[in-house]
């Protein structure tokens, strides 16, 4: 099991996550420009990815937002609307995994199966970087399987990325 805290940095015009392991690692963030069709980057130890899409769009169920490789421009996967509440992660390889939005949590994880990881919306934790004048504990994850890094940041990344 591991434990994560994201916390929300904003400045004029932009909006930053930055996630924080149990030993106040910084392991990544998520960021962008307030504009409506402005990229989200992520970014991680060895990872940058971005994913342009313009929130003018109408969202009907089936709409997806694709996230690439920033070097590459090749798609990792794809953020699928379904409902509200239900979106699926899905990758290019084929893989996917169910994120249902309820009771404020993010649920992670496929039907049927264990839950993968649960994200909280919090108010408080017991520390935050220093480094930074307007930051706020923002969600709390907890990560109940052992998964690669790269699948820790598109879980972490999600709340970023979903459809309003």
């Amino acid at each position: 099991m591991k434990e994560i805290i994201t916390y929300r940095l904003s400045g004029t015009g932009v909006w930053v996550y930055e996630f924080f392991d149990a030993a106040r690692n910084r392991i990544g963030s998520v960021g962008s420009e307030i504009a409506p069709a402005a990229p989200i980057r992520i970014n991680g130890d060895g990872f940058s990815w971005y994913s342009q899409f313009n929130m003018d769009n109408t969202i009907v169920p089936g709409t997806g937002r694709q996230v690439k490789d920033s070097r590459t421009g090749a798609e990792l996967y794809r953020v699928i609307y379904w409902r509200p509440g239900l979106y699926q992660i899905r990758h290019t390889d084929g893989t996917s995994m169910q994120v249902e939005i309820r009771e404020g949590r993010y649920l992670f994880g496929n039907p049927l199966e264990p839950v993968t990881a649960m994200t909280l919306r919090i108010e408080s934790a017991d520390w935050k970087p220093s480094y930074a004048v307007d930051v706020r504990p923002w969600f709390r994850t907890v990560i109940y399987e052992d998964i690669s890094p790269e699948e820790t940041l598109t879980l972490l990344s999600f709340p970023a990325l979903r459809f309003y």
